[in-house]
């Protein structure tokens, strides 16, 4: 009885060897996987499934913030300001999309601190705009992110209780040995990434 049984485990195991090593067989599959992936892409332009997953985003910085708060880290202070002022740095001006572009930006708030949890988004804390491939090349004001000062130029004062308490915040354009792009990266991601990042929050 038991050798009947073995006997029929192993003919259907070879019929489905047979069936997994035929080439009508890996065409369907390649024609299934190929289907399904379009659906998945077609799916993700939706309206729906990308306010979904900004929605998705919202909630897990969010939790993020609450995390850092109960391991007590404290959310950032800041004064509201009135304005940037320009630097002077030279450039192409800014179209009207470009200029609403970085105004949803300023409202979104530092990308890193928002990663951090140090601040929530939306939340009107202030930022420089920082562009990624300099001011001068085609679309460079689009491809730009929100920094908060000690994100962007400004490494935090020694006399500041943030110097110790936030170590792992110091500029991309680095003043002095403290910072630049590398090591700003490697703890804040690629800017590359969190361009991406921004315009998934703020379209």
């Amino acid at each position: 009885m038991y050798e009947k049984q073995r006997e029929y485990q192993e003919r259907a195991r070879q019929r489905q060897l047979a069936k997994l090593q035929s080439t009508e067989y890996k065409a369907k599959q390649r024609e299934a996987q190929e289907r399904a992936h379009q659906r998945k892409i077609a799916k993700a332009k939706t309206p729906e499934y990308q306010a979904k997953q900004r929605e998705k985003q919202r909630l897990a910085q969010r939790k993020q913030y609450e995390k850092s708060l109960s391991k007590g880290l404290k959310p950032i202070s800041w004064k509201p300001r009135k304005a940037i002022k320009s630097k002077g740095m030279a450039g192409a001006s800014r179209t009207a999309e470009e200029l609403a572009l970085h105004n949803a930006m300023a409202e979104l708030g530092c990308i890193c601190c928002i990663n951090k949890g140090l601040i929530q988004p939306f939340s009107g804390a202030p930022v420089s705009i920082h562009h990624i491939d300099g001011r001068t090349k085609v679309d460079a004001h689009k491809k730009a992110l929100p920094l908060c000062g000690w994100h962007h130029d400004v490494p935090i004062p020694k006399d500041n209780p943030a110097f110790t308490l936030y170590p792992f915040i110091f500029p991309i354009h680095a003043k002095g040995s403290v910072g630049g792009r590398v090591a700003w990266e490697a703890e804040n991601g690629t800017q590359e990434a969190l361009l991406a990042q921004v315009m998934s929050l703020i379209t």
